[in-house]
């Protein structure tokens, strides 16, 4: 046995008797009431509701159909609760099954009056923080002399700056630079392009110079490539065709272009 498949199923099955109980309550308690305007049959619709199957009329059939049991006082719904008219005794409905009736006007109006509450206290809460702000600061003009040293500590912060600029400069691409490097690695007349040295400590960025170099110089004619599997072979041509790349073909991007094959003579 799977009790608790058997508790699901039971507790489906009560809500179903629930819900079959509740129309069959509806049912009986608008039995003989008929609609006030076409005296047609009556059916629930939600708590504190029904609707004519004839003319679609809603209406509450607890103000329509009961009355106060002390004076006789048509009923009127209170928040949650019906009393009655004229002698303000509390109700009770045969209309609700196991529900609560709400009166919708007073909770629309309870809302609205929330949010009026909280923008009010929103408006004074700004008011108060306006209130509270300082005034404009004023500064006069900066003298660096009113600080004793302050001159001499900018001038140290600055004074190496060129040099670290150029410094930074020298480790940019450079065609020349690796097309040297690439023909060194090339004696033994090939080599892998992942194996050759670095020239500069990002590895990932040297070999991504490394490979644009390869590109140019196999452009120029001077170096063949071949691709096996995730290896790229870099193969030196020994037949005198092709010419280096030169260094006044410099483009607006700052990288050299290939002059194209040398003819032979």
């Amino acid at each position: 046995m799977n009790i608790l498949t058997l508790s699901f199923e039971m507790a489906a099955a009560v809500r179903q008797f629930l819900e079959k109980t509740r129309r069959f309550y509806y049912v009986v308690m608008l039995f003989g009431c008929r609609c006030s305007k076409c005296n047609g049959p009556l059916s629930m619709v939600a708590e504190g509701r029904c609707r004519c199957d004839a003319c679609g009329y809603e209406f509450d059939p607890t103000v329509a159909f009961t009355r106060c049991s002390n004076c006789g006082g048509v009923p009127v719904l209170r928040v949650r609760r019906y009393q009655c008219r004229q002698c303000g005794g509390d109700i009770r409905s045969p209309f609700l099954f196991d529900g609560i009736v709400y009166d919708a006007r007073y909770f629309r109006r309870k809302m609205a009056e929330s949010r009026q509450r909280k923008a009010e206290l929103k408006r004074r809460v700004q008011e108060m923080l306006a209130d509270c702000r300082s005034g404009p600061l004023a500064l006069g003009a900066t003298d660096l002399a009113s600080v004793p040293g302050l001159v001499a500590a900018l001038d140290g912060l600055t004074a190496d700056l060129e040099q670290m600029v150029q410094g930074q400069s020298r480790d940019g691409f450079d065609l020349d630079r690796y097309q040297e490097h690439v023909t060194s690695c090339l004696e033994a007349g090939s080599a892998r392009l992942r194996h050759m040295p670095p020239l500069i400590e990002n590895r990932r960025l040297d070999l991504i110079w490394r490979f644009t170099a390869v590109i140019f110089l196999e452009q120029a004619g001077l170096v063949h490539t071949r691709q096996q599997g995730l290896t790229i072979w870099v193969m030196k041509i020994d037949d005198g065709e092709g010419q280096a790349v030169s260094g006044e073909a410099q483009g607006a991007d700052g990288f050299e272009r290939p002059q194209g094959r040398a003819k032979a003579g």
